[in-house]
């Protein structure tokens, strides 16, 4: 199943992406940074052995959500 995780650089949020990534799902996360960095994602594929698709955006960005969605 493919999952999208806001806010998934943050602690929760990276704690989840990789248990998801453990279950076998493939996740897109949508994150803004204001509170964290793209670092997180990268040690949750150094544990998983799989990347994270991710979109720096802020989900007040309709516009820029909307991309994300359209592929």
């Amino acid at each position: 199943m493919r999952i999208l995780v806001t806010g998934g650089t943050g602690y929760i949020g990276s704690h989840t992406v990789l248990s998801l990534q453990e279950a076998g799902h493939d996740v897109v996360v949508i994150d803004n940074l204001a509170n964290s960095s793209e670092e997180s994602l990268r040690r949750v594929a150094e544990l998983s052995g799989k990347a994270t698709e991710f979109h720096h955006v802020d989900l007040v960005d309709e516009t820029a959500v909307e991309r994300v969605f359209a592929g």
